[in-house]
């Protein structure tokens, strides 16, 4: 049923039928079909009007390559950051809900042409796109499966509900010409990311969530196209086709619905099983600790048929045989078999954090005083008037004694030394530094053990 777009390229130049009904008015040689009574032409006009601008966005040329490659590319690297604005950001880039919403107008209408050109523009966009995906992983040193790449590999029923209503929501503001309703729907939708995440899958052999992206973006297209074509036919796009058409487009989509829900809801089912087993393990576990512990960090996998239980604790005392009974609980609780896997940290009481925190400052004293002593033995040895071995150092009672010989340093020398003595206890004023005698029976070159004097 191609028809005729006045002014747009590529439809065919058969008269344009609006979904069956010919745009043109009534001219020479043209009569009004009876079902046109209260089908005026404005209405005929605005519907044409729609398909045209449709078929516009559709189109495959240089700007929607452009877009798709932007998109694809800030969506990729939004991913590999775990970073939801700038995903969010290559959604509104995204020119894909143009050649969409052809698909769903062009089913409205049986519009062939126009269904044609919106699955190449379809299928070259999401080329480009994973394309696009693959080769910024394939160069990228970080290749993590972040919470952004793992949202969307996992689609449900849910998904396919946030996909039909915001079709519902384009077609209107498509209708009304809402550019800002547009741009909701854009968010809301997410196709280039699932694109972006089969990219990934391929790049890193993750295949798993390749088909689970796969499944999100097939799940977000027709639904949305799906909507499309209901909410066109409800305006009255394709008033000409006869009932049995539009039986046949209600069971067609239906049906691809119906087959398309059942993985999501097979995946809706698992999660919400999870959810459950997540609930009963945290809580058969707390009633196996005592109040003051606590759990660090835990992780619940459903494997099968096996509850997969991973996780931290930080403990007072040590729980004997805790992966046994927690395990036998779960498959209690549960009916199903589990794998228990819990490490058990002791945390610190009180007064071991207290002890901590006193060793911790008493250490720091000590440092402080070491470097005090390195800084004061500098400070008296500068111009080499004292030798190094002539300075004994307690550091424990910040006490400094230098010995000297005032007679053989002469009046000059002994004049500077108590200058350098006193400039170095002003700067260190919590220290005592003093003078020690140096007698005959000593030798300069003895150490600060063998000076000092015996305890009897």
């Amino acid at each position: 049923m191609a028809g005729h777009h006045p002014g747009v390229p590529g439809l065919g130049d058969a008269p344009f039928n609006a979904g069956g009904r010919r745009s043109a008015r009534p001219g020479a040689g043209r009569e009004v079909d009876e079902d046109d009574d209260g089908i005026g032409d404005d209405d005929v006009h605005g519907r044409a009007l729609v398909l045209a601008s449709v078929a516009r966005d559709a189109r495959l040329n240089k700007k929607f390559l452009l877009l798709i490659t932007l998109s694809a590319a800030i969506a990729t690297l939004g991913l590999l950051q775990s970073s939801a604005a700038v995903v969010i950001g290559a959604m509104l880039v995204s020119p894909l809900l143009g050649p969409i919403m052809g698909i769903g107008f062009g089913l409205a209408t049986l519009e062939s042409n126009l269904i044609k050109r919106s699955l190449v523009t379809m299928a070259a966009g999401m080329a480009v796109a994973i394309f696009v995906a693959v080769l910024i992983i394939w160069l990228s040193p970080i290749r993590d499966v972040t919470p952004e790449v793992r949202a969307r590999t996992q689609p449900t029923l849910l998904d396919l509900g946030v996909a039909v209503v915001g079709g519902i929501a384009g077609v209107y503001a498509i209708m009304r010409k809402l550019s800002g309703v547009m741009v909701g729907v854009a968010i809301a939708t997410a196709l280039v990311p699932p694109l972006s995440t089969i990219g990934f899958g391929l790049a890193t052999g993750r295949f798993d969530f390749a088909v689970g992206a796969a499944l999100l973006f097939l799940t977000n297209t027709l639904a949305i196209a799906f909507a499309a074509t209901i909410i066109a036919r409800f305006n009255r796009f394709g008033p000409s086709l006869t009932p049995q058409h539009t039986a046949m487009q209600v069971t067609g989509i239906l049906f691809t619905l119906g087959i398309l829900s059942i993985p999501l809801a097979l995946t809706l089912n698992n999660l919400a099983g999870e959810v459950r087993a997540r609930s009963i393990v945290q809580a058969e576990l707390r009633s196996l600790l005592d109040e003051s512990d606590r759990v660090d960090s835990m992780n619940v996998r459903m494997e099968r048929d096996t509850v997969a239980v991973d996780g931290v604790i930080l403990v007072d005392r040590y729980v004997a045989k805790l992966d046994t009974e927690l395990a036998v609980r779960i498959r209690k609780a549960l009916d199903r078999d589990a794998r228990v896997s819990i490490v058990q940290l002791r945390q610190q009481t009180n007064a071991a954090v207290q002890v901590e925190e006193q060793l911790n400052r008493r250490l720091a004293t000590l440092e402080q005083r070491e470097e005090d002593a390195r800084a004061i033995l500098a400070g008296l040895t500068v111009g080499e008037l004292v030798r190094r071995d002539r300075v004994l150092i307690d550091a424990q009672a910040r006490r400094v004694v230098v010995q000297r010989d005032r007679e053989a340093e002469g009046e000059q020398v002994a004049a500077a030394v108590d200058r350098i003595m006193a400039a170095v206890q002003a700067s260190h004023p919590r220290w005592l530094v003093q003078n020690g005698a140096l007698t005959a029976a000593e030798e300069p070159e003895k150490t600060e053990a063998e000076s000092s004097p015996a305890t009897p």
